[in-house]
């Protein structure tokens, strides 16, 4: 099939349907998913459609802007930690999502839940499950929106969760150092997590190997017995465990 008979079927399909897969692409047109991706990206250029992930959609509808670099920054381990957490999720459940790469790729996992409600302060979180996970509902706290980083902080956040109690909250965490806790980068970050964690009564936190040990100065959300769950894609020297285990040495570190 030539090129302008395959950017002919997308644009059919996306008029028809409002997306195209890669996979459908490949399909219908007997070509690579190289291919396809290059005819994705070539339309794009043009005007003539938006690149999602695994795919297109008509060029009017929102997709998830560029996210920062730190997303594809150990991003195997984030995938396997979050395939880990996704398992804690039940159908009809309404969990809490904290922001951050390593919970955005958790919430990539949670495309087989059905009736689940998601709590975020995450903006590319909402974007995501608002596109991509229609059996979920969204569902965002108060706050002020930092910019950098696309999450909402303050007050707000609070007075937004006051009537709220569920079962689990899903954290990442920017830092860990055994004998102090869970690091976050910033004041009000840490903050909106402390208050997040007031609303659960399960904490898990979501946490790839490069996170042990912080490198520079972090603020401290919970103490390492504080959390009830760590997932994470390995445990170097079981530091993790031995920090977390408290009285009665319980192990709260998951591997993935």
């Amino acid at each position: 099939m030539l090129a302008v008979e395959r950017q002919k079927y997308i644009l059919d399909v996306i008029q028809e349907h409002g997306t195209v897969t890669v996979t459908q692409i490949c399909d219908h047109c007997g070509v690579s998913s190289v291919t396809a991706r290059t005819d994705l990206d070539a339309m794009e250029r043009e005007g003539q459609l938006k690149r999602t992930h695994g795919g297109a959609v008509p060029v009017t509808q929102l997709v998830i802007p560029a996210v920062p670099q730190r997303v594809h920054k150990n991003a195997q381990a984030k995938q396997a930690i979050g395939r880990r957490a996704a398992e804690l999720v039940e159908d009809g459940e309404t969990i809490l999502v904290g922001s951050g790469s390593t919970t955005l790729a958790f919430l990539h996992c949670l495309g087989e839940k059905r009736g689940i409600t998601i709590i975020t302060n995450d903006v590319n979180g909402l974007i995501y499950i608002e596109q991509f996970l229609p059996q979920a509902t969204p569902a965002c706290t108060g706050g002020i929106l930092g910019r950098e980083y696309r999450h909402f902080a303050g007050p707000m956040v609070a007075s937004s969760l006051s009537d709220i109690y569920i079962d689990k909250v899903f954290l990442g965490a920017d830092g860990f150092e055994p004998d102090f806790g869970f690091l976050a980068e910033f004041e009000r970050t840490a903050t909106t997590k402390v208050e997040f964690m007031r609303h659960a009564r399960k904490a898990i936190i979501l946490m790839d190997a490069s996170k042990v040990g912080a490198a520079r100065s972090f603020v401290r959300f919970a103490a390492p017995t504080d959390v009830d769950t760590v997932i994470m894609d390995k445990d170097p020297g079981g530091i993790v465990a031995k920090a977390t285990a408290g009285e009665g040495g319980t192990n709260r570190v998951v591997i993935a």
